[in-house]
């Protein structure tokens, strides 16, 4: 006998909690006996900074929902808010509510009690049919008067225009991902006012701090002299980061040439990298004396540079940590 998918909803930690019932629920989540001093404490380590929602599309997978909840956790024990997580769904009967909801809570503790810090997250079942009531609800979750960060992952672009361009449009900043979502990053795709960063640029900041740190000890008249091209080719499993890593050179290298009067070069990115999590730049000259490869795997945190602007060559191993997936986030909402 087939057995129905379990939801996304399903997938999180929390208990199960009819949505009319949660308003109160956290009103009284954290209270505590006013005589105990432990308890009043605790008061103090989930004072919320800001809202977080995490809003899944159909797409997600139940594996990947729950470490982008994880995820999303981790973040919070750093920088306090409340997560609201949207979970969809498709094809309720008849006798099926509209939305369904859970609460999570728990306290995490350091090495002393000043590392302790409560999180609480809500996670919110719907049926795409009935998105309507999607913001309505969701404005009764989160805390007032705070900065509201809406991170979308699979939504569907033309999903996120026709029903969640109002939402969109009101947050601090919206954010993606264009590993799997590469839509967003086309311009102009967000609707008028969205502030939108993507997750794949934040996790491209260790790679832009090594290649510019190296770079820097170099003239712009030596680095932008004679180039003809700059390719970067990658798994397609990358793509976004690798779209991040042209974008910012992009911008590097026409600064470079217009303070030299030299001609622009081209910027190409291929998504036909064989190896798995390779990310490789190649910067092209029209003279034999320069040249400059950067090569990195992403899985192994290993690569080599190599290359010559005119100078002594270079022929380096280079080792690069990427940043771990809380840090990015934090990353990608705040800088």
């Amino acid at each position: 006998m087939s057995t129905e998918p379990t939801s996304l909803l399903d997938v999180l930690p929390g208990l199960r909690v009819p949505v009319e019932d949660v308003p109160a629920m956290l009103a009284h989540m954290w209270d505590s006996d006013p005589e105990d001093p432990a308890a009043q404490r605790i008061h103090s380590f989930r004072a919320s900074q800001m809202n977080l929602v995490l809003h899944f599309g159909l797409a997600t997978g139940a594996e990947e929902a729950r470490c982008l909840f994880d995820t999303a956790i981790e973040f919070a024990q750093r920088y306090p808010c409340r997560l609201v997580v949207l979970c969809p769904g498709e094809g309720r009967s008849g006798n099926e509510t509209v939305l369904d909801g859970k609460v999570f809570s728990q306290c995490y503790v350091g090495k002393n009690l000043r590392d302790m810090c409560c999180c609480e997250a809500l996670a919110l079942g719907y049926n795409t049919e009935d998105a309507r009531f999607l913001e309505n609800q969701l404005s009764l979750w989160l805390e007032t008067d705070l900065p509201v960060y809406h991170w979308f992952h699979r939504v569907p672009p033309e999903r996120i225009n026709d029903c969640y361009a109002s939402i969109a449009s009101r947050v601090t900043r919206a954010l993606y991902d264009s590993d799997v979502d590469p839509a967003p990053a086309a311009g102009g795709f967000w609707p008028e006012g969205v502030r939108a960063r993507d997750l794949a640029h934040a996790r491209t900041l260790p790679m832009r701090q090594h290649i510019g740190q190296f770079l820097s000890v170099y003239t712009p008249k030596s680095i932008s002299g004679a180039l003809e091209s700059v390719e970067v080719a990658c798994d397609p499993a990358i793509r976004g980061e690798a779209g991040a890593l042209l974008d910012w050179m992009r911008g590097a290298v026409l600064r470079c040439a217009a303070a030299q009067d030299g001609k622009a070069p081209a910027f190409r990115l291929r998504e036909d990298c064989a190896d798995s999590g390779c990310l490789n730049i190649e910067w092209r000259y029209g003279t034999d004396s320069k040249y400059f490869l950067w090569e990195y795997n992403t899985g192994t945190r290993t690569g080599r540079r190599k290359g010559c602007f005119g100078g002594v060559p270079f022929d380096q191993p280079l080792h690069i940590d990427p940043l771990p997936r809380a840090v990015a986030l934090a990353e990608a909402l705040f800088f």
